[in-house]
């Protein structure tokens, strides 16, 4: 990818640094880059060919020893202007990846001469990268985008889009991250609206700076959920097909992160390594392994009042139990992927973990609890009938809940479905005391009395194998 420059580095450390005459000067012209080109490789003025005039360069960073600095395009002649897609057709190496991080530097300096603020003038700041207003002291720092590359597979093929505008050669599924997503809801989202399909068991791959949109790219690979018809966004994509490994025409460089997933993908035969592949092939084979959870102590937990669906927030004992939870989970070391109740105190416990253990979160509507109807948010001890309801299986509880029935309905075809959609995975659910419950009837017989009594405490974990 164009930032694999080893065993060059980049060094974007922030230095008050003064230009020498060695040192390169790049130059924008309406967004476009002066510069030669001889044998694929971009070369850049020198600042001794224009030390003699009046102007002050920037410095913007470091490839090994060699400082760079962005200067104004009108001291500078006798160069070529080339937009950066010409130069990422025509180079490669660490001075097109110095040519793409110093365009996203421009950039960013060019948007913000003045403050938003109050309209005042920016400055460079003297201690850190950074532009400061004279008048009201507003500091930015440069942008970033996030932004998800995305590799759809289904039935050892893989999804294979071509924009309707811009760039015409083959990509993946890519978008931007909206505000109050998650880079996984991002996924799910950007599939949706391009290609209409349902997407499940995100993995992350690797991610990439992309300085000719100010972007920082983050690749995902994941599994069409269910109907794998395409319904294409045709105002966004020109073309979007399932693609069998040997059918993939990849991209004319090297560069990008999306070629480097196409290439993986096609090189391995659609038999990705497992840190990144969403079915493993021989995943019948192998054993599921489902661990149960129930989220850590709530407000109404300590309030012994009944929850159900009701939302309710963790206690500060219920964040410690889930980083306890979280620590034995690391320990475990071999959960690939968390479903967790809509819940928030599910969720939250979800949440906690997964930073610990850097696995995807997924939303499993069925693994809510138990819809107490009339008896939501009671106090457990002035409610005597409410044990009684428990016990009556096919009965609905009062004020339009559910019965124990339509409950493990829902449970037990929940778990028919992580067995299937995650075969030969570890997955986590992380629920509630009356899913567990159901839970343990799906994977071991027990009698009614024993159902009757059994209780899963706060983040306690229980382990299944099928």
């Amino acid at each position: 990818m164009i930032q694999d420059i080893f065993p060059s580095h980049l060094n974007n450390s922030y230095q008050a640094k003064q230009p020498q005459p060695e040192s390169f000067i790049l130059c924008f012209q309406e967004g476009r880059l002066l510069a030669k080109i001889a044998d694929g490789v971009p070369h850049f003025p020198r600042f001794q060919e224009i030390a003699a005039q009046d102007i002050a360069p920037v410095y913007l960073f470091s490839v090994d020893d060699e400082a760079f600095f962005l200067a104004d395009a009108a001291a500078i002649t006798g160069y070529p202007a080339y937009t950066m897609r010409e130069l990422r057709d025509q180079c490669a190496g660490k001075y097109l990846y110095a040519a793409f991080t110093a365009y996203h530097l421009h950039l960013w300096y060019a948007d913000n001469r003045f403050c938003g603020r109050c309209r005042g003038t920016m400055h460079p700041d003297a201690a850190e990268r950074a532009l400061v207003c004279t008048d009201c002291g507003k500091k930015i720092y440069p942008r970033l985008n996030p932004a998800v590359i995305v590799g759809v597979i289904s039935k050892g093929r893989i999804l294979i889009t071509r924009y309707r505008r811009g760039y015409a050669h083959n990509a993946l599924v890519a978008g931007f991250t909206e505000i109050g997503e998650t880079l996984e809801e991002t996924v799910q989202r950007e599939v949706m609206e391009e290609t209409g399909l349902r997407v499940r068991n995100i993995r992350y791959y690797k991610s990439q700076p992309w300085g000719m949109a100010q972007d920082i790219l983050m690749g995902f690979f994941c599994e069409a959920d269910g109907d794998d018809t395409i319904r294409m966004d045709d105002q966004e994509l020109k073309s979007a097909v399932w693609c069998k490994p040997e059918e993939i025409e990849l991209q004319p460089q090297q560069h990008s992160l999306t070629n480097e997933m196409m290439k993986l993908f096609r090189d391995t035969n659609g038999q990705l390594p497992r840190e990144y592949n969403p079915v493993q092939a021989d995943a019948a084979d192998q054993k599921t392994r489902i661990y149960f959870t129930r989220h850590g102590e709530t407000t109404m937990n300590a309030e012994n009042h009944i929850s159900g669906v009701t939302d309710c927030d963790l206690t500060g004992n219920g964040i410690l139990q889930a980083q306890q939870l979280a620590a034995v989970c690391a320990q475990q070391g071999d959960i690939d992927l968390i479903l967790c109740s809509p819940l928030k105190r599910a969720r939250k416990t979800a949440e906690i973990i997964a930073a610990q253990i850097h696995v995807p979160v997924v939303t499993e509507e069925r693994l809510r609890e138990w819809d107490y109807g009339a008896y939501e948010d009671q106090p457990r001890d002035q409610t005597p009938d409410f044990q009684a309801a428990k016990r009556e299986f096919g009965v609905r509880m009062k004020g339009g809940g559910e019965s124990l029935l339509q409950l493990a309905h829902r449970v037990y075809q929940c778990i028919d479905d992580i067995r299937q959609q995650y075969a030969g995975m570890t997955v986590l659910c992380v629920c509630h005391g009356g899913v567990c419950r159901i839970a343990e009837t799906y994977f071991r017989d027990m009698s009614t009395d024993a159902f009757s009594h059994f209780f899963m405490g706060n983040c306690e974990l229980r382990q299944y194998e099928q």
